[in-house]
């Protein structure tokens, strides 16, 4: 009974965004909520939201991730698992609902817009989902502590990012808070519980040059869309990189005759 009640702090996080999408739908608030926060939160300026934004792209949050998990392969199954719940709660959502977004109900008078005028499938928000599935791991299978609360206010500023650039309603971003961190949970679970799904010795291995992969893909040719972030997206992939690469002799050249723990 203690130790369960210890990790209700797990269901916090979701149960506050739901109850926060009901209020919404009951009160009629959405568009309001959404024009109040865009008109209040510009004043920080559209560069400092359009790299916060950035960090909850996909490309950029597995470049965040993958030198982690090459290092902690036991932990590869469960993001894995918590990546295909969030695509397709992300994916499957978006086409059930086919929402509009604020640019293709609001007049450009009414609001401020970083980026280009994104018109369709607003729920839930996809950055917000990536970058919850992202803080719900780490909170879960890594961190403790404040450790915890510092990686979801992180979280929280790049969901606010989105309502900031104006392509996302708050319900989206709710959205994406809820279906993002229950998502990682799932996948945490089903990893735990199956163990057949366990990393084996070619997991690492295969995440490594994928990541490496990733980030020259990155630095290169990834267009993220948002104007003046390229520098922050080449920093994450270079150092992304460069950690990958720092494991190229453990896993490729290490004497093997002995035996495997």
């Amino acid at each position: 009974m203690i130790a369960a009640a210890k990790n209700d702090w797990r269901y916090g996080v979701p149960l506050l965004a739901l109850c926060g999408i009901a209020l919404l739908l009951l009160t009629g608030k959405n568009i309001a909520l959404f024009v109040f926060l865009n008109t209040h939160l510009s004043v920080l300026g559209d560069t400092f939201w359009s790299h916060a934004t950035v960090l909850g792209d996909t490309t950029i949050a597995l470049l965040l991730i993958m030198p982690l998990l090459v290092r902690k392969p036991q932990w590869s199954m469960q993001f894995l698992f918590a990546a295909v719940f969030a695509t397709l709660y992300a994916h499957g959502m978006k086409e059930l609902f086919s929402s509009l977004r604020p640019p293709a109900v609001l007049s450009t008078e009414q609001f401020h817009l970083i980026g280009f005028a994104l018109q369709n499938n607003s729920f839930p928000s996809g950055h917000t989902t990536t970058i919850f599935l992202l803080a719900g791991w780490f909170a879960m299978a890594v961190l403790s502590g404040w450790a915890r609360v510092s990686i979801v206010a992180i979280a929280l500023l790049v969901g606010l990012s989105r309502i900031a650039c104006g392509v996302h309603w708050p319900l989206d971003v709710l959205g994406g808070i809820a279906g993002g961190w229950l998502c990682a949970l799932a996948g945490i679970s089903l990893a735990n519980h199956w163990t057949a799904f366990s990393a084996n010795r070619y997991t690492p291995k295969v995440l490594l040059i994928g990541g490496i992969v990733l980030a020259i893909w990155s630095i290169g040719w990834y267009d993220n869309t948002y104007a003046g972030t390229h520098a922050l997206q080449t920093f994450i992939s270079v150092i992304s990189a460069a950690l990958l690469i720092t494991q190229i002799p453990r896993l490729f050249f290490a004497n093997t005759s002995g035996s495997q723990p």
